[in-house]
């Protein structure tokens, strides 16, 4: 992780320097590649993955799989200024107007090393059809996220599947194209499977947290939110009426044991650990079905290991 973060943070700078001749732009957007470089790239490495997995050898994998995470960083400050929940973000830090700018700039700026990338003009063509594609599909899903009403179940998977999972499948696509291989009916399937499964593993996380980013705190619907809302427990009824606006923040907030407790007892955090895995079980199939190297399938699985297999 660390050797690639590296490598792959110093291509999306020397990027970043090309492009960006305004200092500001170009020193802000320095200092948020920093401090995602804290994180595992791991978006990027999916690129690297399947090129090398469909035995790709002519295009710049090391500066597409930079455009992804460049990608990935504005999509992360968006969400982060359209939510609120992460005050302690550089870019949540400095007038956020100048980081809306910033944000739009690098989607613009990921595109274009992105088709940089690649070898030919055709592939080109190809590959900017296939991201803007999957880019106005995260954008439905993300606008369904922010009204904030989903209704249930199977509408709240669907808009994970536009917002969360379009991007794995541009990621391992890009790598795929890259290749020189056709959209991948099979890799778009198991990307989705995989995004889904990731954003369940999130939910859980941010059902159990108690701070600014917590999904019940700000009143979001999730699967799981939404399953305790739907709990028989007899202490739920606060929750819905939180939930209802009868109940404000300064009093929800004192009722955290009494939360967790229904959390327990509602089984919402294990109905969400169900169903992660259940997604994630489908991808491992899928890619076990997959006509592709062997090393490199192996090796994508190791990278996900930890993300999903702590349970």
């Amino acid at each position: 992780m660390i050797e690639f973060n590296s490598r792959v943070g110093s291509k999306m700078k020397e990027i970043v320097l090309a492009w960006f001749s305004a200092e500001p732009l170009a020193r802000y957007t320095l200092q948020f590649i920093a401090d995602k470089q804290e994180e595992k790239m791991m978006f990027g490495e999916l690129t690297n993955i399947h090129y090398r997995m469909f035995g790709g050898q002519n295009a710049d994998i090391e500066a597409a799989s930079a455009a992804i995470e460049l990608f990935i960083l504005a999509s992360d400050i968006l969400d982060d200024l359209e939510d609120g929940d992460a005050p302690s973000k550089p870019w949540m830090n400095i007038p956020h107007a100048l980081s809306l700018h910033i944000a739009t700039s690098l989607i613009t700026l990921s595109q274009q090393a992105l088709l940089r990338a690649a070898p030919n003009a055709a592939m080109r063509g190809e590959l900017a059809d296939m991201m803007n594609r999957q880019l106005l599909q995260s954008a439905n899903g993300q606008m369904l996220d922010l009204m904030n009403d989903i209704p249930d179940e199977d509408a709240y998977l669907e808009m994970v599947r536009q917002k969360s999972a379009s991007l794995l499948v541009l990621a391992c696509m890009a790598g795929v194209m890259l290749a020189g291989r056709p959209w991948h009916p099979d890799v778009a399937d198991y990307a989705a499977e995989l995004g889904i499964a990731a954003q369940l593993r999130n939910d859980i996380r941010d059902l159990l947290r108690w701070d600014e980013k917590s999904d019940f705190l700000n009143r979001k619907r999730t699967l799981l939110t939404l399953y305790l809302l739907e709990s028989p427990e007899e202490q739920s009824g606060w929750l819905k009426a939180y939930y209802a606006g009868g109940i404000d923040l300064s009093e929800a907030a004192g009722h955290k044991a009494l939360f967790l407790q229904t959390c327990e007892q509602s089984g919402a955090a294990l109905y969400g650990s169900v169903v992660s895995r259940m997604h994630y079980n489908r991808f491992e199939e899928k890619l076990a079905g997959l006509d592709a190297d062997s090393t490199w399938k192996e090796r994508l699985l190791n990278l996900l290991q930890g993300k999903f297999k702590e349970e």
